[in-house]
Order: C-alpha cells, then sequence, then structure tokens
C-alpha cells in the first residue's frame, strides 16, 4: 500500500495520464482526417484562414490550432500557425514517410475499443470491427500499413539478405510495401502478394504499379486459409499476420507456406512475439487487447509457440532475432524431407 505523499502524487498522476491519453490521440486524429497539415505545407495559415479553407468554426480552430501547438505539431507565431518540422516530415500527405493513414486507422481502432467492457463481458469482438467489410476502413487499414512499413521493409530487406532470393511469396502483404522494397533491393528478384481480392484490386496493384514493378511483382487474390498459396518460392514473408489469427488457422497457414516453399527455401515469420512470461514486451501485451477487440481469436504469441508450430509444418534450423523493438523474427528453412 502506497502511502508517502509523493508516491501517492506520482502514482496518481501516471494514472491520471493514462486516463487522458486519448486527448492528444484524438486531436492528432482530427488534424490529419482534415488534412491539416497538407493545407499548411503551403505556408502559415491565421485561424480564420484556416477556417475559411476547410470550412469549420473559426472559434473552434483557434482552439484546436493551439492544442496543436502545444503538441508542437504545429508552430505559432504572428498570429498564423504553420507546421513544426516533424509534422512537414510525417504528416503531409505525399512525403516519403507520410502516416496519415495509419493515425485514420488508429482511429477506426479507438472505436471499437470503447466497446471493451462489452467485449471482456462476451469474448466476442466489438461491433466496430468492420474494417474488411468497409471499402474507406480497409484502405485506411491497407495504407497504414504501409505507412508502419517503409522503414521496416527497407531494415529487414538487409537483415535477412534478400538477394540470394529469386522468388518471394509475401503472405498478406497487403500494399505489397516489401514485396516492392525487396525487389529495388534485389533486381533479379520477382514476388508474388497474396491477400483477398478487394486488397488486391482496390489496393496493391495500384502501389505495384506506382512503384513501376508490375513486371516483376505479380498480385494473386484469395484467402491464404483456404487457397493454395502456389510452390516453388525460395524466401516466404509473413509479416504482421499471425496475431489476428487462432492456434488453428496460425498451423494452417504454415502448412500452406511449407507447400509454398520449394525445399530448402527460407521462411521469415514477423510478428508483435512475447516473452515467455507472455507480459513483455508491453507494446504486444496491450496489442493483444488490440486483436481482442477487432478478430474471433487473435492473439500475441510467444516465439516458443510460434517456434513449436513451425517445426509441426516441416520447418528447420529456427532463428529467433529481436528486429526492433517492437518486432521479433523467426526464421526457418524448409526441410528437404518434408
Amino acid at each position: 500500500m502506497i502511502d508517502d505523499k509523493r508516491e501517492i502524487l506520482a502514482s496518481i498522476e501516471k494514472i491520471s495520464s493514462i486516463a487522458r491519453g486519448f486527448m492528444g490521440s484524438v486531436v492528432l486524429t482530427a488534424a490529419a482526417e482534415l488534412e491539416l497539415f497538407t493545407l499548411l505545407a503551403e505556408g502559415p495559415l491565421s485561424p480564420k484562414e484556416v477556417a475559411d479553407r476547410l470550412s469549420l468554426d473559426r472559434r473552434a480552430t483557434e482552439i484546436f490550432l493551439r492544442a496543436l501547438a502545444g503538441m508542437e505539431l504545429v508552430v505559432a507565431g504572428n498570429g498564423k500557425f504553420g507546421n513544426s518540422e516533424i509534422a512537414e516530415s510525417f504528416l503531409v500527405r505525399g512525403r516519403p514517410y507520410y502516416q496519415g493513414d495509419i493515425i485514420r486507422h488508429n482511429a477506426n481502432i479507438h472505436r471499437r475499443w470503447i466497446e471493451l467492457p462489452e467485449v471482456l463481458r462476451t469474448g466476442r469482438p466489438a461491433q466496430g470491427a468492420r474494417a474488411a467489410e468497409d471499402s474507406r476502413l480497409r484502405r485506411d487499414f491497407i495504407l497504414g500499413m504501409k505507412n508502419s512499413a517503409i522503414l521496416g521493409a527497407q531494415r529487414l530487406a538487409a537483415e535477412i539478405d534478400v538477394a540470394s532470393a529469386r522468388r518471394l511469396l509475401d503472405v498478406g502483404g497487403g500494399p505489397g510495401t516489401y514485396a516492392i522494397e525487396f525487389c529495388r533491393h534485389n533486381p533479379r528478384l520477382t514476388a508474388s502478394v497474396f491477400d483477398l481480392p478487394p486488397v488486391i484490386g482496390e489496393i496493391t496493384r495500384e502501389q505495384v504499379n506506382e512503384a513501376g514493378l508490375q513486371d516483376r511483382i505479380e498480385c494473386i487474390g484469395g484467402d491464404y486459409l483456404k487457397d493454395s498459396l502456389g510452390e516453388g518460392y525460395d524466401l516466404v514473408l509473413v509479416s504482421n499476420i499471425i496475431h489476428s489469427l487462432g492456434e488453428a488457422e496460425i498451423r494452417r497457414l504454415f502448412a500452406g507456406c511449407r507447400k509454398a516453399a520449394a525445399p530448402g527455401g527460407r521462411i521469415v515469420v514477423k510478428d508483435f512475439l512475447l516473452d515467455e512470461d507472455r507480459i513483455a514486451p508491453a507494446f504486444a501485451s496491450l496489442f493483444a487487447v488490440n486483436m481482442l477487440t477487432g478478430t474471433e481469436s487473435g492473439n500475441c504469441y510467444t516465439a516458443g509457440e510460434v517456434r513449436r508450430w513451425l517445426e509441426e509444418a516441416g520447418f528447420s534450423g529456427l532463428e529467433y532475432r529481436r528486429s526492433s523493438p517492437r518486432d521479433r523474427l523467426l526464421i526457418g528453412t524448409a526441410s528437404m524431407n518434408s
């Protein structure tokens, strides 16, 4: 029991900070949805000018802009507001490391997190978990994955040495960010991105065409839990997929990956894996709650669990790596005799 006054104050502040955490998130999300930072990339504007350009209430706009200034996302001066350096770099649409899509996706997630008490009572995902059926939410989600993966794809391409690969299968590859980056690293590589038909039709082909890699990257629509993934691939990537699935589904997925991998081919599983205590890292244990609100059986798993399922599917020589503060890798080889 905490009874020291200083510890009491510090503990209450910690609890209060957690409870208020949504405020900054909602302000940032509103700015992203309004494309405010893209507007301010043209130059600083007064609250009246912003309100007029975005059809907003003037008083509300001034309060809003001052809050963003307090968060150091915009800079105030001479009665006008302009982008801070971080906003100019990452929140203006069209910038190489634009993060607006993932911010809007997080807002969609927030709506279902509000239903967490009911999810805990029923064990069922929130009613708001419908990104797969809504084209706008689906686009925010898939392009949000691109926002999140840009630097990670560059790092992973170097880390796993894609130079020796000739055929890549990116399972559940969404916007094709990894396939695109891997092909840029290795000019002799060809790739297949496998995802649901709406994702392939609405987003993947668009991204591959924008990258000018339509001659080297094949876009395949299907259900990776039901349909064949093909065969003869010497590199199979399963990036941030398994946390959306239950154990039986993961085993089915890995079995399909083994059929797709050529003997001696590599598999790379990247995900938010938990330590064996199932608590750390904190990001992964919290992300498991995200899967609870959004999926029927998704979760975050330990490296030991994933290793066992890969071995059961016919992969061996498994190597575990910490790729980033959030990402963990398991890299294995398709057994020659399986």
